[in-house]
């Protein structure tokens, strides 16, 4: 067993803080070869130990979709690329959303989303879906979440008192590397908003995507801002390559560098819920159930925005076959309504 690695683990087990970013590289070189094994093992072993052996499950419905103003290199909505749907904006109704939320309730997910293209919401369109947010927060569960882009302070404090409870906004990459993927907002625009969510009182989604051209050092520094924020959930996204966008021929990562990355996100962020989102199915294929035993903590379930996700049925599957059960009860922020 590498010593390096046990090291690290035992202090994180004992209380300790999580890897600063020297020690994440070091984490990285030490797990090279067939010591990386020793590294999902002992990100296990932390999961287990800081967050538990319940795996939260979450799903997420588009209130709106298509015709993005924003250049996110990745992205098939944007009207800056060519990708199949982002010259049509489209979403789902009211009772469409509430039909989505219930079925995510049926299915076992702790927490739901409403995904929102775009720069950020106006305030007619927050007008607009305030009804439907204040449906499914007298449901009670799942956990209500939104992922609608820049806020403004304004905007994040009626968010909850609209019954939002957590709010994703990704990073997505370091701030070095963030020019090189998106030009019509800036790393600090982002840094704005999660700020604004949190002075909303909303817990915080925010973690980021991989396999964009970033270099690992790109991806350490994104854990290291991470860790100085402290969200709640950290969703790590893994490139789902999409003709008509700019990176349609990036090179794919391989599953063992996936499941590498979510290792050392654990050890770097040994409280956080980190969640395995987009690009699980096409990129760890026959390794999806791994990243459990790499660290993670959650992963979203059904369709994604413009792909599709595996089945629901066949999620279940793995899990019930690793023994680890589902998180299905939201205990989530307790919250008074404002119609």
């Amino acid at each position: 067993m590498n010593c390096f690695l046990a090291d690290v683990a035992e202090g994180i087990l004992a209380g300790g803080p999580g890897a600063d970013r020297d020690t994440a590289a070091k984490l990285v070189e030490a797990s090279s070869s067939d010591d990386i094994y020793d590294l999902f093992y002992w990100a296990n072993r932390i999961r287990l130990t800081r967050v538990g052996r319940q795996v939260r499950l979450c799903a997420i419905a588009a209130g709106k979709v298509g015709l993005c103003s924003e250049d996110c290199a990745f992205c098939g909505q944007s009207v800056h690329h060519t990708a199949s749907g982002s010259w049509e904006s489209a979403g789902l109704s009211h009772a469409q959303i509430i039909r989505a939320a219930a079925h995510a309730n049926k299915i076992g997910a702790s927490a739901f989303g409403i995904v929102n293209s775009g720069r950020g919401p106006s305030d007619a369109e927050l007008d607009q879906l305030a009804p439907t947010l204040i449906e499914l927060a007298r449901m009670g569960k799942p956990c209500l979440c939104a992922s609608m882009g820049i806020l403004s302070d304004a905007q994040a404090q009626r968010l909850r008192e609209l019954g939002v409870e957590r709010y994703n906004h990704n990073l997505e990459t370091s701030r070095r590397f963030f020019p090189s993927i998106v030009t019509t907002h800036t790393y600090d625009d982002r840094l704005a908003t999660v700020a604004a969510v949190k002075r909303a009182g909303m817990s915080l989604c925010c973690g980021g995507i991989f396999g964009l051209g970033e270099t690992v050092a790109d991806r350490l520094e994104l854990a290291a801002t991470l860790a100085q924020i402290g969200p709640e959930e950290v969703p790590l996204n893994f490139l789902h390559h999409l003709e008509g966008t700019p990176l349609a021929g990036a090179a794919p990562l391989k599953p063992l560098e996936i499941l590498q990355i979510i290792s050392v996100f654990r050890f770097v962020l040994p409280d956080a819920q980190i969640k395995v989102a987009g690009g699980r199915e096409v990129n760890l294929r026959d390794l999806q159930s791994w990243m459990f035993f790499a660290g993670a903590s959650g992963c979203l379930v059904g369709d994604y925005l413009l792909t599709e996700g595996r089945s629901v049925a066949d999620d279940r599957q793995m899990l019930s076959d690793l023994e680890l059960p589902v998180l299905s009860e939201h205990t989530g922020l307790a919250h008074e309504v404002k119609a």
